[in-house]
């Protein structure tokens, strides 16, 4: 297929191999394992294909760490998602802690590029609405009682939306506030992240 590069099937084969030792394999294509399902591997120069029957989760999520090593993300037909790049929206006040947050979800989605922009809610609603590819993002209300941090991730059909709050009068010092919203903002990443790692085959 023109503009598609050559995989070196050959590799990944070895790859899966070794990820997949301890199952029942006749040859290089077909792995089955009792009480942990099968699967079988459909190659052309240009794809590789799992079809997996009665596989648990964790183990399906090694084929995603397999192709990464080869640069070929994983994409979930059921989701309707591929596990390549995450669109990072940080609304409004989220925007200040845009190294923070960009450093951890590189830390937690290290096979992720992230694209980064800080936008007005009105911005995010326009744009979320055009982008395919995995979805975050972050935003701070600070309301008269409590403050409000929330990580929201989209992919594909599926998503998860994790908040974390404080008193907002806990945020009077600037200092102390941008130090308590960091940490608000960490917590709320990790639980969202959390949440996608448990409901995907990304591994």
């Amino acid at each position: 297929m023109e503009g598609l590069e050559v995989l070196p099937i050959e590799d990944i084969l070895k790859e899966t191999a070794a990820a997949f030792h301890g199952w029942n394999s006749p040859d290089p294509f077909h792995y089955e394992r009792p009480e942990h399902g099968s699967f079988q591997i459909s190659t052309t120069p240009h794809t590789v294909r799992f079809d997996c029957y009665s596989m648990e989760q964790t183990d399906m999520k090694r084929f995603s760490s397999v192709m990464s090593k080869f640069g070929c993300p994983l994409y979930d037909p059921q989701l309707g998602v591929r596990f390549d790049k995450i669109a990072a929206f940080l609304v409004d006040e989220a925007g200040e802690y845009k190294t923070q947050i960009e450093q951890e979800l590189s830390r937690l989605l290290p096979c992720l590029e992230i694209i980064t922009q800080t936008v007005s809610w009105d911005e995010y609603a326009q744009l979320s609405k055009t982008l395919k590819h995995i979805q975050y993002n972050a935003v701070i209300h600070r309301a008269k009682t409590l403050t409000k941090v929330t990580s929201f991730m989209q992919f594909g059909s599926a998503w998860a939306n994790r908040p974390c709050q404080c008193k907002t009068a806990q945020l009077a010092d600037k200092d102390t506030a941008q130090k308590l919203l960091e940490g608000l903002l960490q917590k709320s990443i990790q639980r969202v992240v959390n949440d996608f790692l448990d409901r995907t085959y990304y591994g």
